[in-house]
């Protein structure tokens, strides 16, 4: 695998993780706050409308790529802050993304929430600093965002995004970390987390990491192109600043 700072998906690799880990997904995070979930209606997309979304996917891939020298400002609304409040100022950033667009729908009004005519879900745990964005029909479109409290009196915030397609090898996810100091009010991009999970990630043909609904743990999935093409699961294990890496039980 390509070690950057971020990890695009490869080939096959990234459906076939997928189908490996949503039935094993349970662990969870360190937020703290209420949860709602919403869903919405299906339609069809003509050739001509795919094109179009294509084109504008391919544009909003290569921001996000950028994402690693681009720091956020983050205005809570309240006298703490929360997911919504890091949601916020990501999909601000990264409207160009459909899932992203329709988070930040989703967040001016969430009881009201419409997502359209695409099948988009929001699920959002807000106490337990969690939220989801996703289109789920035949293919995965979503963005996840959560967070963890560091031992030095900062917020760790994942986000993960990903896309599928028919062709796997348009197919496409990426992770990524920000520091937030409540001082500054400012998500940093954490390159150091991020090299964490990129050394990891560097022993395997492809890695998918779960953003933790429930508990601090990230759950794993890797895939290594070997003879025996084989899946392993681990744990990203939190420390209270970053994460260390363990086998995940049977």
């Amino acid at each position: 695998m390509k070690k950057t700072t971020y990890i695009w998906a490869m080939g096959l690799a990234l459906p076939l993780l997928l189908g490996s880990c949503n039935s094993k997904n349970t662990a969870g995070n360190g937020g703290e706050e209420d949860s709602t979930a919403v869903a919405v209606v299906n339609d069809t997309e003509t050739d001509e409308e795919f094109s179009a979304e294509q084109q504008l996917l391919e544009k909003s891939w290569k921001h996000l790529g950028e994402w690693a020298s681009q720091p956020l400002t983050v205005k809570a609304k309240g006298e703490k802050v929360n997911i919504h409040d890091f949601a916020q100022a990501f999909c601000q950033e990264y409207s160009s993304f459909e899932p992203c667009a329709k988070m930040l729908s989703y967040l001016k009004d969430p009881e009201n929430f419409d997502g359209g005519e695409k099948n988009f879900y929001v699920h959002d745990v807000q106490k337990n600093g969690y939220i989801q964005c996703n289109w789920e029909w035949e293919f995965s479109n979503a963005v996840t965002l959560c967070y963890w409290n560091r031992k030095n009196g900062h917020q760790l915030v994942g986000v993960t995004a990903e896309r599928g397609f028919e062709n796997d090898d348009d197919s496409k996810y990426q992770y990524m970390f920000y520091d937030y100091d409540k001082a500054t009010g400012m998500m940093t991009p954490d390159k150091e987390v991020v090299k964490v999970f990129d050394d990891f990630a560097a022993q395997y043909s492809s890695m998918y990491a779960y953003l933790p609904q429930e508990g601090k743990d990230c759950y794993v999935c890797t895939w290594s192109n070997d003879d025996d093409d084989s899946f392993k699961d681990y744990h990203a294990v939190w420390n209270g600043m970053s994460f260390t890496f363990s086998p995940a039980e049977e």
